[in-house]
């Protein structure tokens, strides 16, 4: 009995020492867990301070900046105290950007006058020197006044020429001593309260769609337009309103006298060129972009010229509503007035790295007056479809095809008016792509013709990119050579153009074309006496341009 009282009581003792071991282990995690949470407020503490301390130092500086004079002022007076004069700005607009572009082609061309060297009895052999070279440059700067995110206005002046002579006193007709003001133009934006809706006035270019219609020639002088430009933009689509004065026979100072355009003595009160047009594009299908498209040409005067150098008021190829008859200096023999409707359907299918597709048709329809009862009325057709092998060196292979009508009997056919040629926008360059619409020497035309182009480009650096296109061309109809045949041949042609990105903003390019022409080129069968000879023309140039 006694041993159990001894094993009970060492039990007991057990239980106590064990609680009171358990009792101890509590209190020091408990005096722990204080201890870190001490340690934690002591931090929060020192943050709370550092943050007191710099809202004070950022407080004392808004307090500066609210009494002490503006920074213009402060800057103003500090040269003022200083020992060399200082210019100020004082300028509503922040920011203000500077952009341009400068640019210098040379080249070497052969052969194009197509017939110098065949031109019978009444010329010899050396009439025409048709080799030799050639530099024109382009230079552009651009200033951008941004007074909000919802008023900007823009102001760009241009140089464009041949370089003939060294200095201001140049005897070349074509020189670099003029400056004109390419754009300029005021945006606004968030009209009526809608951001959708904004507003461009002024001169200015328009680039649309895949510049069949409106491109900007950026490749050469550049094309603007007088007018303006009202845009819906959203989500799901754009719609663009266009208006532009084309050309204005104003007699007197039309920002004096703006409405007593009386004209040269060639025409009545308002009779300009004007432009308008509704462009609308689609946005909301993937992998697809649809634009749809009315442009309403006025021709009252008869004298505005498109981006190829044709008259709007007639063909370019030799048809009998040419520009070669005229009323008047700078007045058609017709006055024109038509509409274009047309489609575009651009877009990509998950075939290799890209099989892009780029279908565009367009109908005009109007008439002349002047008791004529011939009718403007033309068709045509542009589509391209490239299919991209690789995503890394993008080696794309491209087939292209162009048909537009030519005059048959009363009817004009088609009338280009401001397509771009080159640097026109693809899927896979976009508006920045260098690559020639139908051939660098522009021989070939963008009226009366149907045409086939086949091409491969691909990057084998990542600064390069090279290419090849050969393009058949040949009259949609006959037209009169200088012999007095009928010919619809044009001939073909074949270019190699590389291009290699110094920097973000200079490139250098090259390009090398071989045109074979037939009886029926150029565009009016050569200009001289006699056939069109068979001699290949050749055309060379190295470019540099820096964009900033």
């Amino acid at each position: 009995m006694r041993q159990w009282k001894v094993v009970a009581l060492l039990l007991a003792t057990g239980l106590m020492v064990s609680s009171v071991a358990s009792a101890q282990s509590n209190d020091d995690q408990l005096k722990r867990e204080v201890d870190q949470l001490k340690e934690q407020v002591r931090r929060v503490m020192e943050q709370n301070a550092q943050i007191t301390r710099e809202n004070a130092d950022l407080l004392g500086r808004m307090t500066a900046v609210e009494t002490d004079d503006s920074l213009e002022q402060r800057i103003n007076a500090l040269s003022e105290s200083a020992n060399f004069a200082a210019t100020t700005v004082d300028s509503g607009a922040n920011p203000i950007s500077i952009t341009g572009e400068f640019r210098a082609r040379s080249g070497w061309v052969t052969d194009r006058d197509f017939g110098a060297g065949n031109d019978g009895p009444a010329l010899d052999d050396d009439a025409e020197d048709d080799e030799g070279s050639y530099t024109d440059a382009r230079f552009r700067v651009a200033f951008d006044f941004t007074f909000d995110k919802n008023v900007k206005t823009h102001l760009s002046l241009q140089a464009n020429g041949l370089y003939s002579n060294n200095g201001p006193t140049t005897t070349g007709s074509v020189g670099l001593g003029d400056i004109e003001m390419y754009e300029g133009w005021i945006w606004v934006g968030n009209i009526f309260g809608r951001k959708e809706l904004t507003a461009k006035t002024g001169r200015q270019e328009f680039v649309l769609g895949n510049e069949f219609q409106f491109g900007n020639n950026d490749f050469f002088s550049g094309e603007t337009h007088d007018g303006s430009h009202w845009m819906w933009s959203s989500d799901n689509f754009d719609l663009h309103f266009l208006f532009a004065k084309e050309f204005a026979s104003e007699f007197l100072n039309p920002s004096d006298h703006p409405y007593l355009f009386s004209g040269l003595g060639l025409t009545d009160g308002f009779d300009d060129d004007e432009l308008y047009s509704l462009y609308f594009t689609l946005k909301s299908i993937k992998d697809l972009e649809l634009d749809l498209y009315w442009i309403y040409f006025n021709g009252h005067a008869g004298a505005s010229f498109g981006t190829l150098g044709n008259h709007l008021g007639s063909a370019s190829t030799g048809d009998s509503f040419g520009p070669a008859t005229f009323a008047g200096a700078g007045k058609n023999a017709f006055d024109f007035y038509y509409h274009t409707f047309g489609i575009r359907l651009d877009g990509m299918f998950n075939v290799a790295a890209g099989l892009d597709y780029n279908i565009e048709f367009a109908y005009q329809t109007g008439n002349l007056s002047d008791g004529t009862n011939a009718d403007v009325e033309g068709l045509a057709l542009e589509a391209e479809l490239g299919i991209t092998f690789n995503a890394n060196n993008h080696f794309r292979l491209f087939v292209r095809f162009l048909w537009a009508e030519g005059a048959d009997n009363n009817d004009t056919g088609y009338i280009p008016l401001f397509p771009e040629r080159h640097a026109q926008a693809t899927n896979v360059g976009g508006n920045g792509d260098r690559r020639a619409r139908y051939g660098i020497l522009d021989i070939i035309p963008m009226d009366n013709v149907i045409t086939v182009q086949l091409g491969l480009t691909f990057d084998p650096a990542a600064a390069w990119t090279l290419g090849i296109t050969g393009i058949y061309a040949e009259h949609d109809e006959d037209v009169q050579t200088i012999a007095g045949n009928m010919s619809d041949n044009l001939g073909f042609e074949i270019d190699l153009f590389a291009e290699y990105r110094h920097s973000s903003q200079t490139t250098f390019s090259a390009g090398l074309g071989f045109f074979f022409p037939d009886d029926g080129a150029p565009l009016q069968g050569g200009g001289f006496v006699g056939n069109n000879d068979d001699d290949v023309t050749v055309l060379f140039y190295l470019q540099t341009r820096v964009t900033f």
